[in-house]
């Protein structure tokens, strides 16, 4: 990239995510979940467990819409709610067992083929994509206050 200003580099990485995302999904050729259920149950699994409201904010939709994927979810036996363990009028929404599977079984196979191209990498270039890693992470993170 000849243009190395912050700009062209969030446009270029902007680009790459949006590519890779798709080719990932792509390589589910079966999915049991549709995207915004897979993303859905990404969070409550790594939440360990979340209000519906919460779940709603992290997924960037309106409480009706996050309804209407959890009761998706229920229905296919994936989620269940339970009460809010400090708001007696709340509920979290947890991952089942049969869930956790799910997810996971389609996460191996959209992340097999990119395991696959990052083999393909020397030593030395899978070491600085790993190093990078950590900015990775910090641009996908809200910005700290």
């Amino acid at each position: 990239m000849a243009d190395d200003s912050p700009d062209a580099v969030a446009t270029e990485l902007s680009i790459m995510a949006v590519r890779l995302i798709r080719w990932l999904r792509a390589a589910d050729e079966t999915p049991a979940l549709t995207g915004q259920e897979a993303s859905a149950m990404a969070v409550i699994i790594y939440s360990e467990g979340i209000s519906p409201s919460a779940l709603a904010d992290l997924e960037q939709v309106k409480r009706p819409t996050i309804t209407q994927v959890v009761n998706g979810l229920i229905g296919k036996r994936l989620v269940r709610r339970e009460p809010h363990p400090t708001d007696g009028r709340g509920s979290i929404i947890v991952a089942t067992e049969l869930g956790f599977e799910t997810w996971k079984t389609g996460q191996a196979r959209k992340i097999a083929p990119l395991a696959d191209r990052i083999r393909a990498f020397s030593p030395s270039e899978r070491r600085r994509l790993e190093a990078a890693m950590p900015l990775f992470e910090r641009l996908s993170l809200p910005p700290k206050d």
